[in-house]
């Protein structure tokens, strides 16, 4: 196999696209040489910030000579369509979370990467945090024991922010489920990788203070198939906060983006810091993509695992709409769509 980096180019040039670049600039495994927006202002900044050639066309960018890959950072509901131009070229793609807003738009990506060979990675990026990753050992080690209840919150001021539909957040129909589809669905990826299925959700949402079309505020409560309790908030009008907790019958493990993790141990009476180092977790999932591509390897989330965590959201606009419980199984029974099998190069 070769050492040489990939070659991939990025579609939908916002500050994302930028956050992705620059943790890979001096990679071994990928490089971004080509890009393309339909603003050509943004094209042509991204291409001098980064060295890389700024194409007129998506169609363009496909034909770049040594393009291996794709990398999506568009609206969610532009996902299939780029997805269906880069697998028809051969190219393998590399989609920002979520997946897609739709289930059924979702599997029908995976259908088409499928069918076409191409690797299939999704952009669930937390979950390679040291912090996180750490955390998955204890309960691993069985250190914190049978675990009760998992706890995540995510808040961030965007919404404050969100002025007019130029910004396709403001709109309901471009992110349903708003804050919890857009920050929200973090936490419940973390604890699907933590704690396993979900398998019923309750939710309740709310639209307070910003001028967007969106909710807010929202709050999920998840039952494990373990037979768990977790429970995850979105607040889209409030200082930055991320922290998820593990609660379990030894330990209680807790992990804050700030300040690291911290472990509360049966009959102690305050938590204690664990050495934990952070890492660049962004850049461990996007070299993680070009390993796949460079030894045709399956990546960590692939499909399956970016369906599980849209499945729940999904169940929670259905959930806060009929003011009932929904099963993860009735919606994805609605989607009409065949469960999809892990993706493999």
């Amino acid at each position: 196999m070769s050492s040489a980096p990939i070659n991939v180019g990025v579609v939908g040039l916002g500050w994302w696209s930028d956050v992705l670049a620059n943790c890979t600039e001096d990679s071994s495994f990928i490089k971004f040489t080509t890009c393309f927006s339909r603003s050509k202002e943004k094209r042509q900044k991204f291409a001098e910030d980064f060295d890389c050639k700024a194409a007129g066309s998506l169609e363009e960018m496909l034909k770049t000579p040594g393009l291996d890959g794709v990398v999506i950072t568009t609206p969610n509901n532009a996902h299939l369509e780029i997805v269906r131009s880069a697998a028809k070229a051969g190219k393998h793609v590399f989609v920002e979370k979520p997946i897609a807003n739709d289930i059924a738009e979702a599997f029908e990506i995976e259908r088409i990467c499928r069918e076409a060979g191409v690797i299939l990675s999704i952009g669930h990026s937390y979950r390679r945090h040291s912090g996180i990753r750490h955390i998955a050992e204890l309960i691993k080690n069985d250190e914190l024991g049978r675990i009760s209840l998992a706890e995540g919150v995510f808040s961030k001021n965007r919404g404050l922010r969100l002025s007019g539909p130029q910004d396709w957040r403001f709109q309901s129909a471009e992110l349903p489920g708003g804050c919890l589809m857009q920050i929200g669905i973090h936490q419940i990826e973390n604890l699907l990788f933590l704690l396993g299925d979900i398998v019923e959700v309750s939710s309740m949402m709310a639209r307070l203070e910003t001028k967007a079309e969106i909710e807010d505020v929202g709050s999920v409560l998840l039952r494990f198939k373990s037979g768990a309790i977790g429970f995850v908030v979105a607040d889209y009008i409030s200082a930055d906060r991320f922290e998820l907790t593990v609660s379990g019958t030894k330990a209680i493990a807790r992990f804050n983006l700030q300040s690291g993790v911290s472990l509360l141990k049966q009959g102690e009476k305050d938590f204690s810091s664990l050495n934990v180092p952070p890492n660049d977790y962004l850049r461990v999932q996007m070299e993680e993509f070009g390993s796949c591509v460079r030894n045709g390897t399956s990546p960590e989330v692939g499909a399956k695992e970016a369906v599980a965590p849209l499945a729940v959201i999904h169940a929670a606009i259905k959930s806060n709409k009929e003011r009932r419980a929904v099963t993860i199984e009735e919606v994805l029974a609605s989607s009409s769509r065949p469960s999809i099998r892990r993706q493999t190069a």
